[in-house]
C-alpha cells in the first residue's frame, strides 16, 4: 500500500446530541477525495466563471442566489465520482438509537438474528410512526430517551423504565411501539446496567452518544478504505469527532468494526491512515469548503429549501448518497409484508417475555420460523402470544 488518497470531510445541520431540534431536522456529512491544491484550482475557476467574491465558500450563502447555485452545481460536477455523502433525518436517527440501546443490551451476546430479520428497522419505523399517531405520549417517550442517553441516568426516562403498560383485553390489539415500551420496562435492569458501561468504556464520549458525525465519519472511512489506499484525512474541527477519532483504528480492534461484525456484517470493513485524522480550520483548506458545499446542499435539498432550477444539484446528491443514510422507509411498517407482520408477532412475544422475566433468547430462531409459517398459512394475529410457543 503506497498510494495516498486525500480526503476532506465536513457536515451541515449539526445540533450535537440534540436530535429533536425543531429548526434543523436534517444532518448531512460529506467527504471529498480532492486534495487542497486541486480544490483551490476548482474554486478559483468557479469564482471566475460565476462572479463569486465571498472569501470562504459556504453552501448556505451560495444557494441563496442564482449564480451561487450555478457555482455549486459546477463544483459538484467537477468532483463527480469523487465524493460521497450521508443524510440523516434526525428524528428517525433517534428512533433507530432506541433499538440500539434498548434491545441490544438484552441480546448483546447474539444480536445477529434480530438484525438479519430487520427487527431494528421495524422498531425504528414503528417508533417514528407512533410519534405522528400519539404525539403527546410518544414525544414524552423519545424526549426522555434522548435525555437518558446523554446522562445514562434512568431517572431521566421514567416513561421507559418506571411506567408499566396496562394489560390488554382478550380481544385487544397493540401498537408495536407499545411492545417496545413493555420490553424496555420488563428488562429495565439489564438495559440500564449494560448502558452504564459506556461511562467506563469511553467516558468522554457519553455526552455525545447520539451525535451523528461520529458514525458518519466511520462509514466514510470504510467507504474510502475500499480503495486500498492510505488515507490522509482532514476534518473541519469538531468536538465529538475529536473525542472519538482515536478509537477509529480501522483494524480488528476498531469498536465500530467489532460491532458491525456482531450484527452480521460480512462485507469489507476497515482502512489504513497515513497519519491521525487532522482537525483544521475550513478557511485554510479549500477541500473542506468543497465538503461543506456538498453537505449544505444536501440539507437544503431534504429541507425543501432549494430553489427551482437546482436539478443538477439534486442529481449530484442522489447519485453520491451512501446507503448508510438514515431516512424513513414505510415498507418496514406495512403489515401486509411478511417480514413486518412476523416482526410484530415477535416484538409482542418478546415484550411478554420481558414482563414475565423469561429468557429472551430461548428458541428465538424457531419462533421466527413458526411465525413465518403462520403468516404463509394466513394465520397472522398481531397480538399472538409467540413467547410461549415451543419448538
Amino acid at each position: 500500500m503506497t498510494d495516498i488518497l486525500d480526503i476532506a470531510c465536513d457536515e451541515s445541520g449539526f445540533t450535537g446530541p440534540d436530535l429533536l431540534a425543531k429548526d434543523q431536522r436534517y444532518f448531512a456529512f460529506a467527504s471529498v477525495a480532492v486534495a487542497d491544491a486541486e480544490a483551490a484550482s476548482l474554486i478559483a475557476k468557479a469564482r471566475a466563471d460565476h462572479s463569486i467574491t465571498m472569501p470562504e465558500l459556504k453552501a448556505s450563502k451560495l444557494l441563496g442566489s442564482s449564480r451561487g447555485r450555478k457555482a455549486v452545481a459546477a463544483l459538484m460536477q467537477a468532483c463527480k465520482g469523487r465524493y460521497v455523502l450521508s443524510i440523516h433525518d434526525k428524528l428517525m436517527s433517534l428512533c433507530a438509537n432506541l433499538f440500539e440501546f434498548i434491545y441490544e443490551p438484552v441480546f448483546k451476546h447474539n444480536p445477529w438474528l434480530l438484525y438479519q430479520k430487520n427487527m431494528h428497522r421495524f422498531v425504528s419505523m414503528f417508533t417514528y410512526v407512533w410519534l405522528s399517531e400519539h404525539e403527546n405520549e410518544a414525544r414524552r417517550a423519545v424526549t426522555e430517551f434522548q435525555r437518558y442517553m446523554r446522562s445514562l441516568d434512568p431517572a431521566d426516562a421514567p416513561f421507559l423504565f418506571d411506567t408499566p403498560r396496562p394489560p390488554l383485553s382478550d380481544a385487544g390489539t397493540e401498537h408495536p411501539f407499545e411492545s417496545v415500551l413493555r420490553f424496555a420496562y420488563g428488562y429495565r435492569d439489564i438495559i440500564i446496567k449494560d448502558n452504564a458501561n459506556l461511562r467506563t468504556m469511553v467516558p468522554a464520549s457519553v455526552p455525545w452518544t447520539l451525535d451523528l458525525s461520529t458514525t458518519c465519519l466511520w462509514a466514510h472511512l470504510n467507504h474510502w478504505g475500499r480503495t486500498g489506499k492510505l488515507l490522509s484525512v482532514l476534518c473541519d474541527d469538531s468536538k465529538p469527532l475529536r473525542v472519538s477519532a482515536d478509537s477509529m483504528t480501522g483494524d480488528a480492534d476498531d469498536p465500530g468494526i467489532r460491532r458491525a461484525r456482531q450484527q452480521g456484517h460480512r462485507g469489507p470493513l476497515g482502512w489504513k491512515l497515513l497519519q491521525p485524522v487532522a482537525f483544521v480550520d475550513s478557511k485554510q483548506h479549500p477541500s473542506i469548503q468543497l465538503a461543506d458545499i456538498i453537505a449544505g446542499s444536501a440539507v437544503a435539498c431534504f429541507s425543501r429549501r432549494l430553489q427551482a432550477g437546482s436539478d443538477a444539484i439534486v442529481e449530484g446528491i442522489v447519485e453520491h448518497s451512501m446507503g448508510q443514510s438514515i431516512l424513513p422507509d414505510y415498507d418496514h411498517v406495512n403489515l401486509a409484508n411478511r417480514e413486518v407482520a412476523v416482526n410484530a408477532v415477535i416484538a409482542y412475544g418478546l415484550a411478554t417475555r420481558a414482563e414475565r422475566g423469561k429468557n429472551p433468547d430461548a428458541f428465538l430462531a424457531e419462533l421466527y420460523r413458526q411465525a413465518e409459517i403462520s403468516w404463509v398459512k394466513g394465520e397472522y394475529n398481531p397480538v399472538r402470544e409467540a413467547s410461549d410457543k415451543k419448538p
